[in-house]
C-alpha cells in the first residue's frame, strides 16, 4: 500500500471491485484510506505545501500519524510490517474499536492541524 501519488491504489488494494453496495466507511475512514485530507503528503501533490514533513520531521502521511508521530501517540496502532500492511489496514477497517480510534485520530489531525503540520516556510 502506498500513499505516494499512485492515484487510487490504496483504495483499490482494499476494494478491488466497484460495487453498488456501500462499504459503510465514514469521512475519516475514507480520508485515511485514500490519503486525501490535511496530510502534508497530500497537500504537496497540489503545491499547497513546499514539503511533506510532519512537525516531527518525518513524512506526514496517514500511516505516519497512525503509527509513529509523537503528536498523535494517544491514537497509535501497532506498526505493521511491510508485508502485512494491507492486512493491517483491512483489520482496522473491520474492527469497530479500531475504526473508532481511527476516526478520533483523523478528527484530531483535522482540528489540530496547525500543531502537527510543520510550517510551510
Amino acid at each position: 500500500m502506498s500513499f505516494t501519488g499512485e492515484a487510487g491504489r490504496s483504495t483499490h488494494d482494499i476494494l478491488p471491485r466497484v460495487s453498488n453496495k456501500p462499504v459503510g466507511w465514514n469521512r475519516e475512514e475514507i480520508m485515511f484510506v485514500t490519503g486525501h485530507g490535511p496530510f502534508p503528503s497530500y497537500l504537496l501533490r497540489f503545491n499547497l505545501r513546499t514539503h511533506d514533513n510532519c512537525s516531527c520531521g518525518e513524512k506526514g502521511d496517514p500511516i505516519h500519524y497512525a503509527t509513529k508521530c509523537p503528536f498523535t501517540l494517544s491514537w497509535h496502532f501497532q506498526t505493521p510490517t511491510v508485508s502485512l500492511k494491507l492486512q493491517w489496514l483491512k483489520n482496522i477497517l473491520t474492527n469497530n474499536f479500531s475504526r473508532t480510534r481511527l476516526r478520533l485520530l483523523i478528527r484530531y489531525i483535522c482540528d489540530e492541524n496547525n500543531l502537527i503540520v510543520e510550517d510551510n516556510h
